[in-house]
């Protein structure tokens, strides 16, 4: 029920002297600010910065129902002197992430899950996304930034993790420029337009966009207006976006790693003489790139945008102490201390074109797969490689800067089309057009908008009433586990394609040259039939599935579990490597472990002619150090009352008696089993 009405005076007063305000107010400054209502309060945020009373409710609910019908479009709800909710708004989501247990923040796939996909966020510049919706009783709000969907608490423990700032606050938002020529993101330090601005430009001008300011948190439709595009991201739907018939697609964003660029070694040094500092780690790297390129089927210049990104152009102190360009290891809450070190520069541009490329976040069957292109924050590799929402498209704009240096001769040189839709099970690379699977098990495309290259165009059996099959560059279709194989498995360019339904893809852009029919052929890797002669089949790959079970242990959803306390790296190889497959053993910084205890958030990669990448789960063992005792006990505890937040595989090794709940039970019986009363079930 309506609790109170302030009287027009008080209304006018407040009017009145918040007039010669000039800043939004901060949320300090909220906090200290008086109200007169002792629980929610329905106010105004006015352009000038502040804060206006309308009414006091008892309840959330209530105050919500009348800020929906109300056609005030500033309309904000504030509890504790805390925005808890706005009409329109935008979250900033910048707030003392260094100080997370992580030093990112995790993103949920709904309000009350704790399941997060892997999806992960920092702050930086720019630091808002969209705000969708706010979720009272769990205190999470639904953004959208960088094309990624999802929950974010306000809280860990007592460390506030974003403030929803009201539209009418908003004077510098991220945007987008079209010039004549060019397409420009422009990243404000803060949405309050005062501090600094920076902006890259990524792109030649779009066709579907005209000269002038846009808005969009996906890099794909775009806004005249902020309340528009919160409108359609509150329904769900693109209906006022300017180009909702016609998506942009950045050419460098998801162009296919699976490609070459026309560019030389020579090409490459000019540039980065040009652009980086004397001292750069990146000069002369030209050869190393190319050469990489050519071995292991990694796209050059996508892997020199990369370390001109990450590497600050070869000045950083990770590059210059480590040898380290692309800033492998080099996790948000400790950079410098866990980055990788390379004897040399050739050294980790070899090995990361090899084994976190491709055989690594190109790889269909490794977990960060999400697409073989740079993507945004829901797609490819920006997904898992960063947790700065605008890492790809950051690093496509070096790319951008190189091609245009040497007048574009690398845009447009592929067709690339993208996944229509979210999939599973159901789109898979064939050998032929409807033939076998190149493996059913592992190579598929689930993720919407991962980027393939379109080197011909065929004709198969319908699929969805389309007849089109489409032979695209492929991914490797084997697995090399260990990143330190000697020699190292180069990449087939001349015969590594496959075959997929031009039913379940889009074409995104007007190549330079046309896409070519061609005649499917079978690939050396599937016999070939000949006419009255006894066929031996081919040997079947074995499923991980098995190799996990005949071990005994227990596979489910990329985890291996069932494994006893203690066990140690040696036992877990020589159990898998008796039931079938070759096996290699990493820790959660993706570091080689060749021996001691294997724990909760190790990673076991077994490989069959295919691969997967499992997470050791071992229940009990929170800390991962593959022991349970009181340590463990704590960690529990310290879930529980709220002062750390674990990543999904530690949670669930936490809920020792899987209630779905994470409880001094749970703790209790962690202390049972480390004093001998009981043996957890693994």
């Amino acid at each position: 029920m309506k609790k109170k009405l302030l009287p027009l005076f008080l209304l006018i007063f407040i009017f009145l002297v918040s007039s010669f305000s000039v800043d939004a107010l901060t949320p300090e400054e909220l906090l200290a600010r008086v109200s007169e209502c002792g629980k929610i309060e329905l106010a105004t945020a006015n352009e000038d910065g502040s804060v206006a009373t309308v009414a006091c409710y008892d309840t959330y609910e209530e105050a919500k129902k009348i800020m929906n019908e109300t056609d005030n479009d500033n309309l904000i709800l504030i509890e504790q002197g805390i925005i808890i909710d706005a009409k329109y708004a935008v979250v900033d989501y910048d707030v003392e992430l260094s100080k997370t247990v992580n030093g990112y923040l995790n993103v949920y796939i709904d309000k009350n899950s704790n399941i997060t996909n892997g999806y992960y966020l920092n702050g930086g510049f720019p630091d808002e996304a969209a705000m969708i919706e706010v979720d009272y009783s769990t205190k999470r709000v639904k953004m959208k930034v960088a094309g990624l969907v999802g929950w974010i608490d306000k809280y860990e423990g007592s460390l506030k993790l974003y403030d929803i700032v009201p539209l009418a606050w908003v004077k510098t938002p991220q945007s987008y420029t079209v010039t004549s020529s060019e397409l420009i993101h422009n990243f404000p330090e803060n949405v309050y337009g005062n501090k600094r601005n920076s902006s890259r430009t990524i792109d030649r001008k779009p066709s579907m966009l005209e000269v002038g300011t846009y808005y969009s948190y996906d890099g794909h439709y775009f806004y005249t207006t902020m309340k528009a595009l919160l409108q359609d991201y509150q329904n769900d739907n693109y209906n006022q976006s300017i180009n909702k018939e016609n998506p942009y697609y950045n050419y460098y964003q998801y162009l296919s790693f699976r490609t070459k660029t026309n560019y030389s070694s020579e090409n490459i040094n000019q540039f980065l003489k040009r652009t980086a500092s004397s001292d750069s780690k990146m000069l002369n790297t030209g050869d190393y790139f190319i050469n990489a390129q050519n071995k292991y089927g990694v796209n050059a210049i996508l892997m020199v945008a990369i370390g001109m990104n990450e590497s600050a152009i070869g000045s950083s102190s990770i590059a210059k102490n480590n040898n380290n360009l692309f800033g492998l290891n080099a996790v948000d809450k400790t950079p410098g201390q866990s980055a990788n070190y390379f004897s040399s520069v050739e050294d980790c541009i070899d090995t990361y074109a090899y084994s976190w490329l491709s055989y690594g976040f190109l790889q269909p069957g490794d977990s960060r797969f999400k697409g073989a292109n740079l993507g945004n924050k829901s797609q490819g590799l920006n997904y898992r490689y960063a947790s700065d929402p605008f890492w790809a498209e950051k690093a496509a704009s070096y790319y951008y800067d190189l091609d245009k240096y040497f007048d574009f001769q690398d845009y447009n040189a592929y067709q690339i089309a993208v996944l229509n839709d979210n999939y599973n099970d159901t789109v898979y690379a064939m050998k032929i057009p409807g033939g076998d699977y190149v493996s059913k098990d592992y190579y598929q495309y689930r993720v919407k908008d991962s980027a393939v290259v379109v080197m011909g165009e065929t004709q198969g059996p319908a699929v969805n009433g389309n007849t089109t099959w489409y032979q695209i560059m492929s991914d490797p279709t084997d697995y090399i586990g260990n990143s330190k194989s000697n020699p190292r498995v180069e990449y087939k360019w001349d015969n590594s394609y496959v075959y997929v339904s031009a039913a379940y893809f889009t074409k995104v852009n007007t190549p330079l040259q046309g896409v070519p029919s061609v005649t499917p052929t079978v690939p050396d890797s599937v016999p070939k039939e000949e006419p009255n002669e006894p066929q031996t089949e081919a040997p079947k790959t074995k499923a991980i599935s098995d190799i996990v079970k005949e071990a005994n242990y227990h596979y489910e959803n990329g985890m291996i579990s069932g494994i006893t306390p203690g066990a140690t790296v040696e036992t877990i190889k020589k159990n898998l490597t008796v039931a079938g497959g070759e096996v290699t053993v990493t820790d959660s910084n993706g570091s080689q472990k060749t021996t001691g205890k294997i724990g909760t958030g190790d990673k076991v990669n077994i490989s069959s002619g295919i691969m997967e990448s499992l997470s050791v789960l071992i229940y009990g063992d929170s800390n991962g150090d593959g022991s349970i005792d009181k340590l463990d006990c704590a960690e529990i505890l310290r879930q529980y009352y709220g002062y750390v937040k674990y990543d999904d595989i530690r949670k669930k090794s936490l809920d020792i008696n899987k209630d779905g709940n994470i409880d001094k039970l749970d703790a209790s019986q962690v202390l049972r089993h480390y004093y001998g009363y009981i043996n957890i079930e693994q």
